[in-house]
């Protein structure tokens, strides 16, 4: 039945689409070929086989692609697509005539020619001579003679002879220049191609039956102008906008690899990205955010959500690939910055940075150093997750809280001091049987000399009193000289100039490091503090509920261990992360320990396979971790812990020491030491002292100078229940706690993104050639040198300043680059076509005066991305047909001059779109968590361990759908969504079996015809009527009669003409397939 129903259309699909004349080489290739192959082919062949050799060696010249193809004297040298075949590759492997003759290349060049020959030998098309990739760098030559690197012009507007066609200055130059190649511009395209092709552009969408309708009956004057405004002010152009930008960040929800880890929350930057095409954020304002949101002294709030959007940009930092436990980091680590700056080049200034990664560039100014600029100013962005919830909320009830603690603390103070004047005499009566047989147990109980002396008199008494003291003085000498042979103490967070070294973010960061006897209030139970803290590092003084990450100055690894002295609860997180690796989940990478103690405790990590690596300590909150896995100790627990969702996570740190032999340091903390400075001559004294000295330690806490000594003395006698803590014994403070935790529990759970932190950090040394293991000089951070690049004062602040550089007005790149996206957004191509490479080797602009203007316009009116679009939209050339003249066809077959507009297929996002549409099952609902993927294979299973989605995706539109690096939507796959992997402004576009595959058995796409197939069964409409109403829905134009007299004809011969769903589901489908549905004129 389908394939009868098919049939009906052939007329219908018969479209005059003309495609595109020839299938180009992709994007992705060239670029493989300029960074891979040509200097290569340079640097080894050109001597002989160029035409600028003295002579040609063996008729073989290297230096064009059809050159390559013909071969030499001897015959071919290459078979297009079989390298195994090619005599080429034999040659290089020595066999025969081994070439080079100056000795075989390495094996990656090998294999990089290889691959070129098997892609089929993509070459730019060059309508000159490329330049010479062996010719002396001359960085000031090149910026002067080429045209991308000069000032942005501002050009008169010509006056073309049909100055009535004009309407505006865009229509002027593209008709000025038509008229120079005796070429008229194509007659205005109907009104209901328009709408389809606007709202396409502009929102992603087609347009419903009903907008069509009421922009028929619009016959004002500016009824144009009218639809793209509104089409401009929907909130579906964000997500249409945000789309093709994620195309340039090579957005993706996980970082690829065996296991394809999350990356946490990424769809949050998704929907960043939404609201600010929506809000019409000013360009250079989305520049700044993105390379330096975290870094703006003022961010940008979305006072309605509690956002800071400022910071939510920085996520795009955290999209990248890694490695699967590299063995070697620090290699990973060039691999992933190296795509961080070929990124950053492509988006914002039109430009291949990377490909001086291993020499000055080969076509255009920018040096090797240049790269390695840029590469220390970005490689110091350190991976983490951000609380990005405005300040307001961040900060809520924060001085409330504040003043509430005080005044607990001064509360505890006086019920303690009444406390500590009677603990003499609860010690005589004993009324403390517990703690003293507590301390039996315990060398370092403060109440162990009372344990252990009570009963002695007399000489017996100071004579053990003496033998404990001398003991206890021994052991901790024991203690300090062990530390100081075995362990080198390289940060210790109580103090503060060790503490300023350190750099976190998150609300409960700690402003100073702690002094001795800081306290947490607790957020539930009897009792009204956690305890009495050591000095140190502590993310919960506030609230649990508070984030922080703390991370240490960045270092090399030279020893055998490390320790670290932490706590913490809730699941917080101290890990050793090794060169910037984000994704650190098992094996010789499970370096993170989960604190599980209030005190202070050792944990040790091994790090003998790391020396000669630099790495940093992180301790986080649960939410803050990039990557949560538990440790080994949790990982062996049977039942596994599991991890809380309240918001609740803290931290605390102390020490760090290096050491070559596994044991960790010994305490140093005597809560003994306030005692031991007396010498009591029997019981009474020594329980008159307890009272004495703890009165002392009292009064210190109160004042805030209490040592860490008479700090962890009252913690002890605390936890003994000698000095008050329980609510139902501090009753003056009841309100003031009953308060506290009102308060606290109204803190909310911080939203969290994937985002960075700045170390600061060195100058990145100059690799040699591109090797990670040969590092040269350091080079100064700064931006490009063809620029104007100047090295930077604050290292903290290098990527805002060179945020700042970009986003200038007189950066002559930027605005050219996105103003030139925006128009092949419209018009199908760019005025340069090559989006990514304005350089040498790059397209040069087909109208060069229209760009500068368009790109003057811009920066004149604040950058506003609408207003630039509405120009473009309501101008005559955005109107015109699709339908070339005989003339156009001749002169100018790739419409370069642009005197039609182009036939164009749907994005892959947009045939998924338009189908939910079409079938009436879209839900427009925005942003929110991304939709798993369906996966139909045939054993039901899915990729890895993600989870499999619905069929339909719930209806929402694609941009919705996750998109994982290992986990391709396969339906969008098809229709050629570029894999994440770099900035693609420029999507392949094939035109292949598979598609027309996908479109018949897909059980996406037969799932919503049938689902669009029971709504017309069920519609009370005769079939007539409803054969239009399914055009009107799937084309945006009624039927021809033919059309539908073939559709009534297939519907009374299917199954008897009893009309049923199935029937309706195949003409649905059969609309899907048209090639009218797939296309936009």
């Amino acid at each position: 039945m389908k394939g009868v129903c098919l049939q009906l259309f052939v007329l219908a699909s018969a479209l005059p689409l003309a495609p595109r004349l020839a299938a180009a080489p992709k994007p992705a290739d060239l670029e493989f070929f300029e960074k891979q192959v040509r200097p290569t082919l340079a640097e080894n062949c050109y001597a002989c086989h160029s035409a600028k050799a003295p002579a040609v060696f063996a008729g073989l010249r290297l230096d064009s692609r059809a050159a390559v193809v013909q071969g030499g004297d001897a015959g071919p040298v290459v078979v297009v697509g079989d390298p195994s075949s090619s005599k080429l590759v034999r040659m290089l492997h020595g066999e025969g005539l081994q070439m080079p003759p100056t000795g075989k290349l390495p094996a990656d060049k090998i294999a990089a020619l290889e691959r070129w020959i098997e892609l089929g030998l993509p070459w730019p098309e060059e309508a000159a001579p490329a330049p010479d990739p062996s010719a002396k760098f001359d960085l000031e030559q090149r910026r002067s003679e080429h045209w991308a690197w000069q000032p942005v012009r501002k050009p008169a507007i010509p006056n073309p002879t049909r100055a009535d066609w004009a309407s505006g200055a865009v229509d002027r130059f593209l008709l000025s220049r038509l008229e120079q190649e005796g070429l008229q511009p194509a007659e205005v395209a109907d009104r209901r191609s328009f709408i389809r092709r606007a709202s396409f552009d502009l929102t992603g969408l087609p347009p419903t039956p009903q907008e069509i309708a009421a922009y028929l009956a619009d016959d004002a004057p500016d009824a144009d102008e009218r639809l793209i405004d509104r089409l401009l002010a929907s909130p579906h152009y964000g997500e249409r906008q945000a789309r093709l930008w994620m195309d340039l960040m090579r957005y993706a929800e996980s970082h690829g690899s065996e296991g394809d880890p999350d990356t946490r929350e990424a769809w949050r930057y998704r929907d960043y990205l939404i609201r600010a095409f929506n809000e019409d954020v000013p360009y250079d304002q989305l520049v700044r955010e993105h390379l330096a949101g975290d870094l703006l002294a003022e961010p940008r709030i979305d006072s309605e959500l509690g956002l800071n959007e400022s910071l939510l940009a920085t996520a795009h930092w955290r999209l990248v690939e890694h490695g699967f436990q590299p063995v070697d980091p620090w290699e990973d680590r060039v691999k992933w910055t190296d795509n961080q700056i070929d990124v950053l080049s492509k988006t914002f200034l039109g430009l291949t940075v990377s490909c001086a990664r291993c020499h000055d560039h080969k076509f255009d100014a920018i040096s090797q150093k240049d790269y390695y600029a840029l590469f220390g100013t970005i490689k110091n962005a350190r991976p983490t997750m951000r609380a990005v919830e405005s300040p307001e909320r961040l900060d809520l009830h924060r001085e409330r809280l504040t003043a509430l603690k005080g005044a607990i603390r001064a509360g505890l103070a006086k019920a303690w001091a009444q406390a500590a004047e009677g603990l003499g005499a609860r010690l005589e009566q004993d009324h403390a049987v517990a703690a003293v047989e507590a301390a039996l147990q315990d060398s370092a109980h403060p109440l162990r000399p009372w344990a252990v002396l009570r009963g002695a008199q007399g000489e017996a008494f100071r004579e053990g009193w003496r033998t404990l003291v001398a003991a206890r003085q021994a052991e901790m000498d024991a203690r300090r000289a062990y530390n100081a042979e075995h362990f080198e103490t390289r940060w210790d967070l109580r103090h503060e100039s060790d503490f300023r070294q350190w750099l976190g973010h998150g609300e409960g960061l700690p402003a100073a490091a702690s002094k001795p006897g800081e306290i947490d209030i607790a957020a539930k139970g009897p009792q009204v503090i956690g305890g009495v803290l050591q000095p140190g590092a502590w993310s919960h003084r506030i609230s649990s509920k508070h984030g922080a990450v703390l991370q240490s100055p960045r270092f090399k690894i030279e020893t055998d261990y490390i320790s670290f002295e932490t706590a913490g609860e809730g699941w917080s997180n101290a890990q050793l992360i090794i060169e910037n690796y984000a994704v650190p989940r098992a094996g010789i990478y499970h370096l993170r320990y989960r604190p599980k103690s209030r005190d202070l405790v050792w944990s040790t990590w091994k790090t003998d396979y790391w020396k000669g690596f630099t790495a940093y300590f992180e301790l986080a909150t649960q939410q803050e971790i990039t990557q949560f896995q538990m440790d080994a100790e949790d990982s062996q627990t049977t039942p596994r812990p599991k991890p809380n969702d309240d918001g609740r996570s803290w931290f605390g740190a102390g020490a760090i020491v290096f050491h070559n032999q596994e044991r960790t340091p010994r305490s140093l903390l005597d809560p003994l030491a306030p005692l031991l400075s007396t010498d009591p001559a029997g019981p009474s004294e020594l329980a008159a002292w307890y009272s004495q000295a703890v009165g002392q330690a009292v009064e210190a806490w109160s004042e805030d100078h209490a040592t860490a000594e008479q700090a962890a003395l009252l913690d002890a006698l605390v936890r003994a229940e000698l000095l008050p803590n329980r609510l139902t014994a501090l009753e003056d403070l009841r309100p003031l706690v009953a308060e506290y935790r009102k308060l606290e529990a109204e803190i909310p759970v911080a939203r969290r993104a994937p985002g960075v932190v700045d170390e600061g950090g060195d100058d990145q040394p100059l690799l040699i050639r591109g090797q990670h293991k040969r590092p040269g000089d350091p080079v100064p951070r700064r931006f490009l040198t063809a620029l104007g690049g100047q090295p930077y004062d604050d290292p903290r602040l290098a990527r805002l300043r060179l945020a700042e550089a970009i986003a200038c007005g007189d950066n002559p790149l930027a605005a050219r680059v996105q103003v030139n996206r925006l128009w092949r957004q419209m018009f199908g191509d760019g005025i340069v076509r090559t989006e990514d490479n304005f350089g040498k080797l790059g397209e040069a602009p087909t109208h060069p005066e229209l760009l500068d203007y368009l790109a003057g316009r811009y920066v004149a009116e604040g950058w506003s991305t609408k207003q630039l679009l509405r120009e473009l939209a309501t101008s005559r050339a955005y109107r015109m047909s699709s339908l070339p003249s005989a003339a156009a066809r001749e002169r100018d077959p790739g419409n370069k001059l642009l005197s039609h507009m182009p036939v164009r297929r749907l994005e892959a996002e947009q045939i998924r779109d338009a189908i939910l549409a079409a079938s009436g099952e879209l839900d427009p609902a925005l942003q929110g968590r991304s939709i798993p993927v369906y996966y139909a294979y045939a054993t039901g299973k899915t990729k890895g361990d993600n989870p499999k989605g619905p069929l339909d995706g719930d209806g929402r539109r694609s941009i919705y759908q996750e998109i994982r690096r290992n986990s391709h939507n396969p339906f969008l796959e098809v229709f050629d969504l570029p894999k994440p992997a770099t900035a693609r402004p420029q999507r392949d576009v094939t035109n292949v079996p598979a598609q027309s595959l996908t479109m018949l058995n897909s059980p996406f796409v037969i799932g919503q015809a049938k689902k669009w197939g029971e709504k017309v069964a069920a519609s009370p409409d005769g079939p007539s009527q409803r054969v239009g109403a399914m055009f009107e829905q799937a084309l945006g134009r009624p039927p021809s009669p033919q059309e539908t007299d073939r559709a009534l004809s297939y519907l009374a011969a299917a199954d008897g003409g009893r009309l049923d769903a199935q029937a309706w589901a195949d003409l649905a489908q059969s609309l899907f397939n048209l090639k009218e549905f797939l296309y936009v004129r």
